[in-house]
């Protein structure tokens, strides 16, 4: 590669304007020649320093540790990637499900990347320092010395689960579900080693560069969801349910971007990455990586899956829960339809508003909705009743149950990739009522719903404060 073209690919990485021809290009020369990987890091290090150091002031402590980045170094840690990270006014995330996006900016920006050896915004250790909190866990049994309670800090070391599902809360807003038996090991910031077991892990795009380690591979997270699984002899198997990962093979060096609707396997003998049929229902911990606790009646969670979108699930039997938003900022007032716990029947909820006021807090919604599949032929729809509750693992403070309310709060409190409906055929009806418990956490819902024709879908959003959530301080 002439010196044009490596700075003509350096530039296109760095404003993340790569299409998928490049990157792939930028991939295959990192592979074949690893003084030219080494070169590119080492101009995108000093780059990033350049561009970080005049958003500083001359007292900030992290000017040193930008002119640092600026110096030769073995480190592969890029300090002012994190600086300019937090210093910057913040771009529009990109989308990375639209095919044409998927195709540039996902496979071409972040996936070169990978080929770097991360140099991410995960800071290094202290030796005292808590990695994690246990934020929920359901029938759990340690198995060892170490007992660990809701709400109890962890730092290095080995959690040993005998038994149930466990949900630990990493900086940066990201989730891990441990799903018994598993032995998993706290390594750093950002940074664990599964031994056995299960686990499902949720990371937005500030905690890219997570990594799981196994016996057979490292996965590094590309701001997605996924889960890996070891088993007893070390076969180890991810999947991603959205967006990507970055998997690297111990044995043969084989490096890959699994994406989203994807699962690999590790082989024994070769160590070569294997594609195999991908299964959502191989991991049980998503409802509690997203904060659901329980659900019971007619009401299912729906797990993350590749181009899952409400609009197209229909479910003749069930409402379904879809989870949309973590940790978000609210930074200005909406207009909800409850706010109080209290038993609400059609009339205190058709048109009712109340506002729920900022207040700095960060929050999580839901979409709870009912949306059945068109009746055949012209006969009158039956009506049927759905009864139903589910738990969250932090307080309730509003529900959204009108139309119109709802489409005003679904760009800053609806998930990114979702297709919403548009005005007041999303409202409850005339029939439905709905409880919320004294302690906030409990949603119980008795829906009389009609499979229409037309029309037939019902939606709620339901917003949860983990403002006093580790992750979200």
């Amino acid at each position: 590669m002439n010196d044009e073209r490596f700075y003509e690919l350096l530039e296109g990485y760095a404003d993340g304007t790569l299409d998928e021809e490049a990157s792939r290009e930028l991939l295959t020369a990192f592979s074949a020649d690893a003084d030219l990987k080494a070169r590119f890091l080492d101009e995108l290090r000093i780059q990033n320093s350049l561009l970080g150091l005049p958003l500083l002031d001359e007292a900030d402590r992290r000017v040193s540790e930008v002119m640092q980045c600026i110096l030769p170094s073995t480190s592969s840690r890029d300090v002012s990637a994190a600086v300019l990270s937090a210093l910057r006014p913040s771009k529009p995330l990109v989308r990375w499900y639209s095919v044409v996006q998927k195709a540039t900016a996902i496979a071409a920006a972040i996936a070169a990347v990978i080929a770097l050896g991360w140099f991410v915004m995960w800071s290094l250790p202290r030796a005292d320092e808590s990695l994690a909190t246990v934020a929920h866990q359901i029938d759990a049994t340690w198995s060892g010395d170490r007992k660990l309670a809701p709400g109890e800090r962890v730092g290095k070391g080995r959690l040993r689960l005998a038994a149930g599902v466990v949900r630990l809360d990493f900086a940066k807003d990201v989730r891990l579900t441990l799903e018994g038996p598993a032995d998993l090991e706290l390594i750093g910031p950002g940074e664990t080693r599964l031994h056995s077991g299960k686990l499902t892990a949720n990371v937005p795009p500030e905690g890219i560069g997570f990594q799981v380690h196994t016996e057979r591979a490292k996965v590094v997270d590309l701001g997605t969801t996924f889960g890996v699984s070891v088993g007893t002899n070390g076969a180890t198997d991810v999947a991603v349910y959205e967006g990507l990962v970055a998997v690297t093979s111990l044995a043969s060096r084989e490096e890959k971007v699994i994406e989203e609707g994807s699962e690999v396997t590790i082989n024994e003998g070769s160590g070569a990455l294997k594609p195999r049929q991908f299964n959502t229902r191989t991991f049980r911990g998503a409802e509690v990586l997203f904060g659901v606790v329980n659900t019971g009646g007619k009401i299912r969670f729906a797990a993350p899956q590749p181009g899952l979108n409400p609009a197209d699930v229909m479910d003749a039997d069930n409402l379904v829960i879809f989870p949309e938003r973590f940790a978000t900022k609210l930074r200005t007032d909406f207009t909800v339809s409850l706010t109080e716990p209290g038993d609400y029947g059609p009339d205190e909820i058709v048109r009712r508003e109340e506002t729920l006021h900022a207040e700095k807090r960060r929050v999580n919604t839901y979409l709870i909705q009912y949306s059945p599949p068109p009746a055949e032929g012209t006969a009158k729809p039956d009506s049927m009743r759905f009864v139903g509750e589910v738990s969250f693992d932090r307080p309730i403070i509003a529900i959204i149950a009108d139309g119109d309310q709802l489409t005003a709060s679904d760009e800053v409190l609806g998930k990114k990739r979702f297709v919403y409906s548009s005005g007041g055929g999303r409202s409850l009806k005339s029939r439905d009522r709905l409880s919320l418990s004294q302690d906030r956490r409990t949603l119980k819902l008795d829906w009389q719903v009609e499979q229409a024709i037309e029309h037939g879908l019902v939606q709620i959003r339901v917003i949860v404060d983990v403002s006093d959530s580790p992750t979200a301080r």
